[in-house]
This record gives structure tokens, C-alpha cells and sequence, in this order.
């Protein structure tokens, strides 16, 4: 254990990103000693630092017709009515606090005329997402970074955690090796909070990083913990293919309450089949797959459809879709004179870890929050209810992390599984951090094959053959040598890919129905028998029961019904 630098804290936060980032500040305020790692730089790397999103809370002072149970009704209506109901509940009830503690560390929201300004959505019955000032989400991570180095949170960066370590059912802290220089730790604590972010880079195409890799659903299972809803993956329907190509750049939401429409190569408004109330308003799991059948029956123009803004008027497109215009403007390029074309991409992990309220998991000492946690969005996320949950979550998760690390010690360290990743480092050859051609390739390949196969349209016998690409995909990745720095980091990440998309391709599989996000060609209705959660653990796919009251149904659909203006309130 000499050649691993050896730490101990009480909490230990794994990630980078705005959930990490939140627990490891509530857990220091608890009193807790805190140490944050994270495989890149702490708030600005993952998909925290690089989100467009905004932030969704039903602040009743600021918009009396808006109230916590009407965004609980659309948060449970759009997740397919399969959400972990106490999760939506704690969501909705503490989102408005959570927001005022990010105005309190300095984060700026938009305005208009000197008042908040909150975005519509067709996700939305009313408009109450706030959009950080500059539409990125180092709006927010730096702030909450600050306001972290300024509590004695402790920050170890360029470090991937590569397992954590069980004493009897207990997790007693992890393992990581650097990505930048051969080495590692061993870091004993008192309570673990898994923060690590979605896996979006499953897919060959995606908004996520580089870095989301999946890290932290592998070290859950590893480890013995469950995970649930893992079938559930959103696709983000609005990325802009045309006039960008190599950037990610997103059309907002609101531009489609804006007036925004969607067409196909024959010139139909082919939103009206697959939502005929809400067109190009639909949530996030239906516009994806009406824009993804347009190009899988031929029907699409450069590889996406068309987006016709000739409604929207000038102003509202340029305040809601900074980042066009930002890259745009500086070339001289009319917008309005060019051709706007939309493709869905990977974005979002609905499923996670079995947590309950406090973002525990059947691990004793172990917590998650954000992306990593499973349940709070049922089968689709809706529009900026990311933010909150990781802040919500992320609050709770760090304060009962905090209060049990501060009444247990630290536990007995698993010298098998630090021998194991000595061993492997010793192998090193060569400090690159290059990858070799031969692994990129191999990963190219795993993500095309999981867009087939586990993608926005899906069938058993594409399942399946997801499944055979995992086995095929570690025959070859074992098969490699990894004593090049650079192929053993991408090993492990790709390693994390394979457990994950198993755990989800099982589980979509057992799910023979299609609900929200998850959609069966072979099964394309939606079955009321299906009113469940798939769980996944041990290597296996299972079906837990979901606690629902029984007249909750009702009380939803007596909730008013949406209104898609948008106002400003003030503060």
C-alpha cells in the first residue's frame, strides 16, 4: 500500500459536477471533514459545466397561480407515471429553497427589464424555469466551487476511482488511480456520496463529455448495490445538426411554445401524428422518436428534420438560444436565411441507483444524488429538472452522508482490491495518455452498435444484439495490452460502458411494453400491468412494485391545465 498515496476523510464525494459539488458543500456544513475527487477539474468538467438547462422550481411568491403539486403533476404525468413518487415529492416541495441558496452563493439568472425571467415549456403547465445568465452551466458550478474552497473542502482532481471497498456490506471508501501520472490512493471514509453523472458517451451520439463514462452505476454494481429504471434513457430531441456539425448546439424548449415548428423532406408537420394536443410542445421522449422515425423511414432532409421558426419572432429567438446566436452573429450569418436542421442525440440516464429520500443505498455508508440516483424521473426527465434534483438531492445526500460518517469510524480497507489495481499499475510501460487507435476504434464501434441496438426505437432482437456487441466488446478490450497510461484509463472507462449498457439492455428487454422514454417497436402500446419498476442487481433484471396511492391518478388529471405563456415575474 506504500505506492498509494493513502487519505482519510469522513465524507467522501465521488464527482465533479453540480450534485458533487452541493453535497460536498451540505455535508461540510454539517461539520463533516469532506474530500471531493473527481476524474477531471472540480466544476468545469462532465455535463454540469457545459448544460444549457435551466433551473425548475414552482415559486408560489414569485407566480401565485404556480404551485408545488402542479409541478409534481407534470413532473409524474411526463415520467410515465412509473417515478419514485416520495423522490417528485421532495423534489417539487424543496426545489424553491435550494434556488435561493444559489442566489445567496451568487448565481445569476436571466432578466428581462430588471425581473427574473422564467422560460416556458410545453413540459411545463406554467412557466417557472429559471436559465442561468450566460446559458452555461459554469453559471453555476463556479460559484458553488468558490463557495467550496472556501469552506476547507478538500479536492483531489485528475483522479478516477476505479472501485470502492466493502468491509462486510459497509462501504469503507475507494481506490483511484491518476490520469495524469502513474499512481493512486486509497481513501478510507466514514460515508461515500456517488456524484459521478449520467453515460451518455454509450452512444455515438450525445451532448454529454468525454468523461461520462458511466463510473459510477459500475461501481454500484461491483460493489453489490441495485440500481432501477436503467431502461430508461432520454434522447434530446433538438440538436442542431445543420448549420453545426462537430459542435453541440442545442434549440431550447421554449422555442417551440415560441412558435416553432418541425417538418419532414415531404414538407409535413409530422409532430401532429405523434402528438396531435401538444405538436413540437410533446415532452422530450415523444419528439425524439417522431424526429428519429422521420429519418429511419426516409423522410429526413441532411440526416434531421427541419425546423421552420418563421413564427417566432426575432427577439424571443435570440434571448432563448444564446448559443446560436453566439455562434452565428461573430460570422456575419442570418439564421433566418439558412437551413435549420434538428437530429435527437443521447442526453440523459433517468434510471440509477436504488436510493430513497435521502439518496441512500442498499450499501450501508453509501449515498448518490444527481444522474447517478434512479427513480425521481420515472421514464422521462422533463424539461429543468436536473438542476433542482441535483441540488435538492445533492443537499440531502451530503447531510446524511455527514451525520453518518460523524457517528461511525472508518472501517477495515480490502487489501485484495488494492493488491489487484497495484498489479495493474505496475504494468505501465509508457506515462502517454494517448489512446491507441486500436481501443478508439473498438469504441467507436460499441457506440454505434448501443445506438442500434439501445437506442430510440428498440426491439428484443436488437436488445440482444446490444448484448452480444458487450461480450464481443470485452473479448476485444481484454485482448489488448494496457501498459500505456492513456489505454488503461480508456480500458476502465470502456469496461463501465459494457456493465452499464448490460444493465440496461437487460432491463429494457424484461420490459415488454412501451412507456415514456423507453419505446418497444415489438410492443408499442403502453401496458397498465406495467405500472412497475425494473430493478437490476446481481446480474440480473427484476420487477419491483411501485407504491402509488390510489386515487393519485384522479388528483393528476384534476390538476388545471397547462398554460404555455411566458411572463416575467418579479423577485
Amino acid at each position: 500500500m506504500t505506492a498509494f498515496t493513502e487519505y482519510e476523510t469522513d465524507v467522501l464525494v465521488i464527482g465533479g459536477g453540480l450534485a458533487a459539488l452541493r453535497a460536498a458543500l451540505s455535508a461540510r456544513a454539517t461539520g463533516a471533514r469532506v474530500l471531493v475527487v473527481v476524474k477531471r477539474k472540480l466544476g468545469k468538467s462532465g455535463s454540469s459545466a457545459i448544460t444549457s438547462g435551466g433551473f425548475a422550481a414552482a415559486c408560489s411568491d414569485l407566480n401565485p397561480a404556480d404551485d408545488a403539486f402542479q409541478h409534481y403533476s407534470d413532473t409524474v404525468v411526463g415520467g410515465g407515471l412509473v417515478n419514485d413518487r416520495r423522490l417528485a415529492q421532495v423534489l417539487v416541495d424543496e426545489a424553491p429553497e435550494r434556488l435561493r441558496e444559489l442566489w445567496d452563493a451568487g448565481v445569476k439568472f436571466q432578466t428581462r427589464d430588471g425581473n427574473y425571467y422564467f422560460s416556458p415549456s410545453g413540459d411545463h403547465r406554467h412557466p417557472r424555469v429559471l436559465v442561468p445568465k450566460n446559458v452555461r452551466g459554469t453559471d453555476l458550478t463556479l460559484p458553488l466551487l468558490a463557495a467550496a474552497r472556501a469552506a476547507d473542502v478538500e479536492i483531489l482532481e485528475n483522479t478516477l476511482i476505479v472501485d470502492l471497498l466493502v468491509d462486510d456490506g459497509r462501504v469503507t471508501g475507494a481506490v483511484g488511480i491518476h490520469r495524469n501520472k502513474v499512481g493512486g490512493c486509497v481513501i478510507r471514509a466514514g460515508a461515500t456520496v456517488l456524484a459521478t453523472g449520467g453515460a451518455g458517451r454509450l452512444f455515438s451520439v450525445t451532448s454529454n463529455p468525454v468523461d461520462v463514462t458511466g463510473g459510477g452505476y459500475a461501481l454500484l454494481m461491483r460493489a453489490g448495490g441495485m440500481l432501477r429504471d436503467m431502461e430508461f434513457i432520454q434522447f434530446y430531441p433538438w440538436r442542431l445538426i445543420r448549420p453545426f456539425r462537430s459542435t453541440r448546439v442545442p434549440i431550447q424548449p421554449s422555442t417551440f411554445v415560441s412558435g416553432a415548428k418541425l417538418y419532414n423532406s415531404r414538407g409535413e408537420r409530422f409532430m401532429e401524428n405523434y402528438d396531435p394536443d401538444k405538436k413540437e410542445t410533446a415532452t422530450r421522449d415523444i419528439s425524439a422518436r417522431g424526429i428519429f422515425d422521420q429519418i429511419r423511414l426516409g423522410l429526413s432532409v441532411d440526416g434531421g428534420v427541419i425546423l421552420d421558426i418563421s413564427d417566432v419572432e426575432d427577439e424571443q429567438f435570440r434571448f432563448e438560444n444564446r448559443k446560436v446566436i453566439d455562434r452565428l452573429d461573430p460570422r456575419g450569418i442570418n439564421y433566418r436565411e439558412i437551413p435549420l436542421i434538428l437530429g435527437p442525440e443521447a442526453h440523459f440516464m433517468m434510471g440509477g441507483a436504488l436510493v430513497d429520500e435521502f439518496g441512500a443505498t442498499v450499501l450501508m455508508n453509501l449515498f448518490a444524488c444527481g444522474e447517478t440516483a434512479g427513480g425521481l424521473h420515472g421514464g422521462n426527465r422533463i424539461n429543468s429538472n436536473a438542476l433542482p434534483e441535483t441540488q435538492v438531492f445533492g443537499h440531502r445526500a451530503g447531510v446524511a452522508a455527514a451525520e453518518t460518517a460523524l457517528r461511525r469510524k472508518t472501517g477495515h480497507i480490502d487489501e485484495e482490491i488494492v493488491s489487484k489495481w497495484l498489479f495493474r499499475l505496475s504494468k505501465i510501460r509508457d506515462k502517454n495518455t494517448n489512446v491507441s487507435s486500436e481501443l478508439r476504434a473498438i469504441l467507436k464501434t460499441f457506440r454505434e452498435a448501443m445506438w442500434l441496438g439501445l437506442g430510440i426505437v428498440r426491439t428484443a432482437d436488437g436488445l440482444r444484439q446490444a448484448l452480444i456487441e458487450v461480450t464481443t466488446t470485452r473479448m476485444k478490450v481484454a485482448a489488448l495490452s494496457t501498459e500505456r497510461l492513456g489505454d488503461l484509463i480508456a480500458h476502465i472507462e470502456l469496461e463501465n460502458l459494457c456493465d452499464v449498457a448490460t444493465a440496461s439492455a437487460s432491463s429494457a428487454l424484461l420490459r415488454t411494453e412501451s412507456r415514456a422514454a423507453h419505446y418497444r417497436d415489438d410492443f408499442p402500446t403502453t401496458d397498465p400491468a406495467w405500472l412497475s419498476t425494473v430493478v437490476y442487481g446481481g446480474g440480473r433484471a427484476s420487477v419491483r412494485p411501485l407504491q402509488v396511492e390510489p386515487d393519485e391518478e384522479l388528483r393528476l388529471s384534476a390538476a388545471p391545465l397547462q398554460s404555455t405563456r411566458s411572463d416575467e415575474f418579479v423577485e
